[in-house]
């Protein structure tokens, strides 16, 4: 009976396996778990949710992609294949990863906890891979951590020729200067966070966002930004190229 047992759990799992190589891959925009929150001619930003046991159709990438963790862990499966967790577990999201075109991917929630996450397409493509020599990009880097210590403040990069990934962490009071190429930036609030943003010669902003709120900055990332909450705060700058 144990033999036969092991048996039909093999076979569940190649038909379930088999249903996620099969499903035709959709659009973003077609795919229900998957909300457009954000579009202009450099991105576009989606907040997926994922309920337990909720799985998402197979979603078509056509651009290179970053992925950020809002909260809750998911299972993956990539171009039809098992579905695998991730290498590590980051519900908090200290880990934002940069991705390249895909043809299928699914997701799918086997926890009780609730799962979010925000992807933003880079509509202009990547050539880093190409110019692994320049000293200027990180062509084989496809992942941005928070750097040495997580409880203090930190400002980390990953560069592309299509957008620079800036990581901050700024505690209660401190501040931090972001430098960007002016094409205009996507901010997204990993933490509730209240900053302050100041440009030079101009006078300081208030910027109130709760987690997963967007906000799009069109002269760019360069500007001091200050924590005047009493929390750290955590936020990601998608400086467009």
């Amino acid at each position: 009976m144990k033999s036969i047992a092991v048996w039909v759990l093999a076979m569940l799992v190649c038909i379930s396996a088999r249903a996620v190589a099969q499903d035709a891959p959709v659009s973003m925009d077609d795919e229900p778990h998957y909300s457009r929150v954000f579009r202009n001619e450099y991105c576009r930003a989606y907040i997926v949710d994922l309920n337990r046991l909720e799985q998402t159709k197979p979603v078509v990438h056509e651009h290179d992609w970053v992925r950020m963790t809002l909260g809750g862990i998911v299972e993956t499966a990539w171009g039809g294949t098992l579905f695998s967790s991730k290498g590590f577990e980051d519900p908090e999201g200290y880990y934002i990863s940069f991705n390249y075109p895909v043809d299928r991917i699914t997701l799918r929630n086997p926890h009780n906890d609730p799962y979010r996450e925000l992807i933003v397409e880079i509509m202009q493509s990547d050539q880093s891979r190409l110019r692994a020599n320049d000293p200027s990009l990180a062509p084989l880097a496809l992942r941005l951590g928070p750097g040495v210590d997580p409880h203090v403040s930190y400002v980390t990069n990953l560069t592309k020729t299509s957008v620079e990934i800036v990581h901050v962490q700024l505690l209660s009071g401190d501040a931090k200067q972001i430098r960007g190429n002016g094409m205009g930036a996507l901010l997204v609030a990993m933490t509730d966070a209240e900053l302050q943003r100041a440009e030079k010669d101009k006078e300081p902003k208030d910027l109130q966002l709760a987690k997963g709120d967007i906000k799009w900055l069109p002269e760019g990332a360069s500007a001091t930004f200050k924590n005047v909450g009493k929390d750290p705060a955590r936020f990601v700058i998608l400086d467009m190229k």
